[in-house]
Parts: structure tokens; C-alpha cells; sequence
């Protein structure tokens, strides 16, 4: 339960998934859009607003360069204010 997660988590102002499943049962719980691989959407939940970040999968069956994958990996984390721009 997502919703119910996110209630006990005030300062979550994020939710990351990879794969299909995971985005899946996300953007059920959470509602607005299914972001693209590497994108976010955002939603409201609880009176907040939450973004909901859709990553490539780390698995090596996933046919995307790592060095690409880390690349998105970086642009969410900087713009989470997780990670210094240009590490």
C-alpha cells in the first residue's frame, strides 16, 4: 500500500520504479500518468504532490548501454536533490 506508506513518510516527495510490474502497480495505487522509461509524472496523494520517476531496468538483459542507464539514474538523483550535478 503505497498511499498508506507515503502517509508515514511526510517528507517523501518521490517514488522511483523499474520495470513494468513495479510502474504498474504504482501508477494504480497512486493514479496519474504511467511515466516513459528514464521519465516522471507526478500525482497528488495525501494533499501532496508526489513525482513518480520510471527507471530502466539495471538488469544487463535490458538492451541499454550502462553507461546510458547511469545517465538516468544521474538525472533523477540530481533533480531529487539526491546527488551533486556533475558527479
Amino acid at each position: 500500500d503505497i498511499v498508506a506508506l507515503l502517509g508515514k513518510l511526510p517528507d517523501c516527495r518521490a517514488v522511483v520504479t523499474t520495470g513494468q510490474k513495479a510502474t504498474d502497480i504504482a501508477v494504480l495505487q497512486l493514479g496519474g500518468e504511467e511515466p516513459v522509461v528514464g521519465g516522471v509524472s507526478s500525482c497528488m496523494v495525501n494533499g501532496r504532490q508526489v513525482r513518480m520517476w520510471r527507471m530502466p531496468s539495471t538488469s544487463r538483459a535490458y538492451p541499454l548501454p550502462l553507461e546510458k542507464k547511469a545517465d538516468v539514474y544521474r538525472t533523477m538523483l540530481c533533480a531529487e536533490g539526491l546527488l551533486l550535478e556533475g558527479l
